[in-house]
């Protein structure tokens, strides 16, 4: 069944209001008047009312026993960002199919660049990100990352769908009245896709802070805890230096751990760890095998070292894939424009 276009307006205040009970149900406000509509057509009446009471919770049980919350906050913003990908692209693709041959004027030819290159690409890379941020090498990450920062990721680009949205409604209709020759009246809308060209930019820095928020989550303030206090009691300098060094590691990169990995490092690697400095500490005490014990304890700081730098390696190589792809974009639109040669045709 074609999808049709239906355009009408309420009072600002309403639709700011649907939007928020529509995001806390997680559905979009197309979807929730499809739902509305289907019902209405089907059973002749208002017959249904939706609500933003949130869903009980339902327990999950570890294999020792113990009762958790169910950990569900990022299904439902993983389809929330899909979804609004895919409305993006579908008006995109119904602005680049509409742009007529037929006007012309220094406007029109930017809209066509705009829709059939500049915005498409963009779009590409956000569906790429958000691809990536949800694939499996990510799993067991995320839930340590600030998902507020995710949330207001998904509200850039719900922002930007909507606008999308809007110009789908109102440009097309606009150039399909237009007669051909004519050149003018399109300034407003060529400033628009700009602007939302501008604000698809702004997306990756946001995507940006959120891969950065997990620094100091809960797993890495435990880690880094646990460390100052095996470390508060020990005197020799270097192996001092040394755990120093190792609790800025497990700063900037304890986020970027894979599930299993961050449970054998909190388990087993920093049990050593600690056992190791223990002894040292004994030692000094003692006053003998002080060195040995302290050599000891530099094995142990390097093998957790290498294991949360190798994380941070990982993710820094998967941040610079990202930036190729962008760069790649880049360069294909710059030759397309005809403002670079020596390129093929994309």
């Amino acid at each position: 069944m074609a999808a049709v276009m239906v355009n009408f307006r309420i009072d600002e205040e309403v639709k700011k209001n649907m939007e928020q009970a529509c995001k806390e149900m997680g559905m979009s406000m197309t979807a929730a008047f499809t739902v509305f509509a289907t019902k209405v057509g089907k059973e002749k009446r208002i017959p249904f009312e939706i609500t933003a009471a949130p869903a009980p919770v339902s327990p999950v049980r570890r294999r020792s026993g113990e009762l958790l919350e169910e950990a569900d906050g990022l299904a439902p913003r993983q389809a929330r960002l899909e979804g609004l990908c895919g409305q993006v692209r579908q008006s995109l693709t119904a602005l680049h199919t509409a742009v007529p041959a037929s006007i012309t004027g220094l406007s029109m030819e930017h809209i066509r660049l705009l829709c059939q290159d500049e915005l498409k690409d963009k779009a590409a890379g956000v569906s790429r990100a958000c691809k990536d941020l949800f694939s499996p090498r990510n799993a067991g990450v995320l839930e340590r990352k600030d998902l507020t920062i995710l949330d207001e990721y998904g509200d850039g680009l719900a922002s930007i769908a909507e606008e999308l949205r809007d110009l789908e409604g109102s440009l097309i209709p606009a150039m399909r009245a237009c007669p051909a020759g004519e050149v003018g009246g399109f300034e407003p809308y060529e400033r628009r896709l700009a602007e939302v060209s501008q604000r698809l930019d702004g997306l990756a820095p946001i995507l940006g802070r959120f891969w950065a928020s997990a620094a100091c989550g809960t797993g890495a303030r435990a880690v880094r805890t646990r460390i100052r206090q095996a470390a508060a009691p020990v005197e020799t300098p270097y192996v001092r230096t040394a755990l120093e060094g190792l609790d800025a590691l497990v700063l900037r990169h304890q986020g970027a751990l894979e599930g299993k990995t961050a449970s054998r490092l909190e388990g087993e690697y920093l049990n050593v760890l600690e056992r190791t400095l223990e002894e040292l500490v004994q030692a000094e005490r003692e006053g003998s095998g002080a060195a040995e014990k302290a050599a000891l304890c530099l094995r142990a700081v390097n093998v957790l070292s290498q294991v949360i730098s190798d994380a941070g390696q990982l993710q820094r190589e998967w941040s610079q894939r990202s930036l190729e792809a962008e760069v790649e974009a880049l360069e294909r639109l710059a030759a397309m424009r005809g403002d670079i040669g020596g390129m093929g045709e994309a």
